[in-house]
């Protein structure tokens, strides 16, 4: 493993650490706000961040615009998806559907940059969304899927296509403007949706979490997404990227005294195997399939 995969792993690291800290968080903001405000203010705040480093980074990677700001749109679509599908749902089956991107993601990287799937990758695919079932607290008995799920469903898949584009493009164009311009094209693409959000009364502990939500699970998040998946493909990234429900259950357990089952802990001791697993797979070059300049 090179030093430079090693920085990308710890990138991925660190952004579901951030990421699977913000569960809790949610949680309790949304006893305050819809789903759609919470988006917007996050949102906001991550494109305030964003903007200096989009101006100084336009210039030398305008003719990219299009593509980021297409790769913004998907973003934004998987977050909506999802916010809208936990109203239909319950935040477990979300969890584990949402989830679901370990499998569709390696389907658009073999579309996209015709990637095939190892022995010991899918291996680690298969025992983590064992995993996630069990951390997610999901068995088939019972397992029906209503209009939340299939909202959710449409999430996970947009996910998938985000990371693999990010994968590409980062690639080709600087890091910093691929997520300054998706911050930047998501709060823009919300707002005819939400043209009243900052209306609405704020309590300063209400403030800081909506601007660690902007900033440090925003915008520096998925600049860490960006430059992880610079040098990792894909298929490996997106296990690693199950670290986010570990940490997930984590915080719950240290802020809202949530405990997981048996079941749950064995579900992130297996997501633990799938991520070392990745982790030490072989990565593959994807230069001759990224899109000259």
């Amino acid at each position: 493993m090179t030093k430079i995969e090693k920085k990308a792993i710890l990138g991925i690291i660190v952004m579901t650490l951030i990421w699977g800290g913000t569960f809790p968080l949610i949680k309790i903001l949304l006893n305050y706000m819809s789903p759609t405000i919470l988006l917007m203010y996050r949102f906001f705040f991550s494109a305030l961040l964003a903007i200096p480093f989009f101006i100084k980074n336009f210039r030398k990677n305008r003719k990219n615009l299009l593509k980021i700001i297409m790769l913004g749109i998907i973003l934004y679509i998987a977050y909506f998806t999802q916010t809208i599908g936990l109203e239909y749902t319950t935040s477990s089956k979300s969890a584990f559907i949402t989830g679901l991107y370990i499998i569709f993601t390696p389907i658009f990287a073999l579309f996209f940059v015709r990637e095939k799937l190892t022995r010991k990758l899918g291996i680690s695919l298969i025992l983590a969304i064992i995993g996630l079932a069990l951390l997610a607290n999901i068995s088939l008995k019972g397992f029906n899927l209503n209009f939340g799920d299939f909202i959710t469903i449409i999430s996970a898949i947009t996910f998938s296509i985000q990371i693999v584009l990010t994968n590409i493009y980062a690639q080709e164009t600087d890091i910093l403007f691929i997520a300054a311009t998706q911050m930047i094209v998501m709060f823009l693409v919300g707002l005819p949706f939400n043209v009243n959000f900052l209306q609405i009364s704020l309590s300063p502990l209400m403030l800081l979490s909506l601007i660690f939500l902007g900033s440090f699970a925003g915008f520096i998040a998925i600049l860490a997404e960006t430059y992880s998946l610079k040098y990792l493909d894909p298929d490996r990234a997106v296990v690693l990227f199950t670290l986010e429900p570990v940490f997930a259950g984590i915080f719950s357990f240290i802020l809202l005294h949530e405990r997981l089952s048996k079941g749950g802990i064995i579900g992130a001791f297996l997501l633990l195997i799938a991520m070392c697993l990745a982790a030490t797979s072989k990565v593959k070059k994807i230069a001759e399939h990224v899109v000259t300049k």
